[in-house]
């Protein structure tokens, strides 16, 4: 048994090493990747901890978490015209779970932790003609309708469970009176809902689990008119509840597809043995009953790894889904169709798996697309100060082979000494330097010059002592060196 394991894992080893032929080396500070870190000296004491993101018309990424907004560019830096330079603002008691396009140009952020919904501007600015949502609880979701009207997600814990409700505002953030009961919805202690999604025609559907105990926990769907009021044609009295061997886990997508069946993806396991375990996916009918149609029993799991909780999906242009997730240590992607098939196009095998991080919890915070690539954003957790910090990255893939970009020039890193330096840094390259950059480890640009090098050396004398990356621009393209500060 011990080689068998042994064997599993240096094949997931050797996966996880050819994935990363696919990283975009031009993408980051660090080859393909980038950690937003917080520095004691040369000691990572944290960074931003990521939550969600959006991606803005421009390519650049609003992104938020705990205690912070920021911005980061197109190619995974601070935006250091953000906020003074940093390309983050930092607040207190704030944890920031979710940013949505609100409809006018503005993004709608919510507080999964202390409660609050807010609108901000590209810039991180609050919007001063919107009311915040403030009421005391904890919040799961929002969505917004073609309308700008937002719908928020939230529940109260007390002995009895948690006591869940739908609130639906009006886009200055006042109540929406004409919905539910002065603006919200009671759905009572029976189920733990977890998404809320509306469709172009404002029908509303909410999403997530029945906890009968705690090794039976199920999926269920709720269908609701836009009003508020439970559509009875879907499922049983508005209610889909699946109960066959499952132990799903806290997560609940869902997509509509053109016939107006719907996919659903969830993470757990659906029976017992092997293979049981992993990314869960199921199709229902629009009237909320199983599509058995669908891997034959309406319901199916993809191994992923021992963890393979989805967080972000989207549905692409040639109608297959990107799906992204937290894994075991690391977080993956994949690429799916209606039947639940993998596109072994993509990835290897049709998944790319970053591999694992500093033996340390790694979550997912969702993805942005670029063209035939993706970035994978999230967090992955340090011990620093007695307790546990969390570290934000990114990283960038090409969905295969065929989707590099041949046609550039792939530079080999420039020859750095001395290294570590105090006073100057000499570079040593083989084709003329046009200009450079210096970044710290947070991604702030620290220094720029437009200057050719004549003489090949830069004056690093007033750079505080640390680890920092200079990209060096040349007329066949840039390369990225690190080097280190006395």
């Amino acid at each position: 048994m011990y080689k068998i394991l042994s064997f599993l894992g240096l094949f997931i080893i050797l996966n996880t090493f050819a994935q990363e032929n696919l990283l975009d080396t031009s993408y980051g500070v660090n080859n393909g990747s980038t950690n937003f870190a917080f520095y004691n000296g040369s000691q990572m004491s944290g960074g931003l901890n990521i939550q969600a993101t959006t991606k803005l018309p421009d390519g650049k990424v609003l992104a938020v978490g705990v205690n912070f907004i920021a911005r980061f560019t197109s190619n995974g830096v601070l935006d250091t015209s953000f906020f003074n330079g940093t390309g983050y603002k930092l607040f207190s008691q704030k944890n920031y779970g979710r940013i949505k396009p609100a409809g006018d140009g503005n993004y709608i952020i919510m507080d999964i932790g202390f409660g609050g919904i807010q609108k901000i501007d590209e810039n991180g600015n609050f919007i001063s003609s919107f009311n915040p949502y403030t009421q005391s609880a904890s919040y799961a979701d929002i969505d917004i309708d073609q309308n700008g009207r937002i719908y928020l997600l939230k529940y109260t814990t007390s002995n009895s469970g948690s006591d869940y409700s739908l609130v639906r505002l009006l886009p200055d953030g006042t109540q929406d009176s004409s919905f539910g009961n002065g603006g919200t919805l009671a759905l009572g202690f029976t189920y733990r809902y977890i998404k809320v999604i509306v469709k172009n025609n404002n029908e509303i559907f909410i999403a997530g689990q029945k906890i009968v105990a705690v090794s039976d926990q199920r999926i269920v769907v709720t269908k609701l008119q836009s009003d508020g009021s439970f559509d009875s044609s879907f499922g049983t009295a508005g209610t889909f509840l699946y109960s066959v061997g499952q132990n799903v886990d806290g997560s609940a997508h869902l997509m509509f597809l053109n016939n107006g069946k719907i996919i659903g993806f969830t993470s757990g396991s659906i029976c017992n043995g092997n293979n049981c375990f992993g990314l869960i996916s199921y199709r229902l009918n629009a009237n909320g009953t199983l599509d058995t149609t669908f891997k034959n029993t309406g319901i199916s799991v993809t191994p992923v790894q021992s963890d393979s909780t989805p967080v972000k999906v989207l549905r692409l242009p040639d109608n297959t889904f990107m799906i992204s997730g937290t894994g075991w240590y690391n977080t993956y992607a994949l690429k799916m169709d209606e039947d639940g098939n993998l596109d072994n196009s993509f990835g290897l095998n049709g998944k790319i798996i970053t591999p694992q991080m500093l033996n340390t919890f790694v979550y997912n915070a969702g993805f942005e697309l670029y063209g035939n690539s993706i970035v994978l954003f999230g967090v992955y957790s340090i011990w620093y100060g007695a307790q546990t910090q969390y570290v934000g990255t990114a990283r960038k893939y090409f969905f295969n082979a065929s989707s590099l970009k041949t046609s550039e020039v792939k530079l080999e890193s420039a020859k750095l000494y001395p290294n570590p330096t105090q006073d100057f840094l000499y570079i040593m390259s083989g084709e003329k330097i046009l200009s450079y950059d210096i970044y710290d480890l947070n991604g702030r640009k620290i220094m720029h010059s437009k200057a050719q090098l004549p003489e090949g050396k830069i004056d690093v004398g007033s750079l505080f002592s640390g680890v920092y990356f200079i990209g060096l621009q040349t007329e066949k393209g840039k390369s990225v060196s690190k080097f280190t500060k006395k």
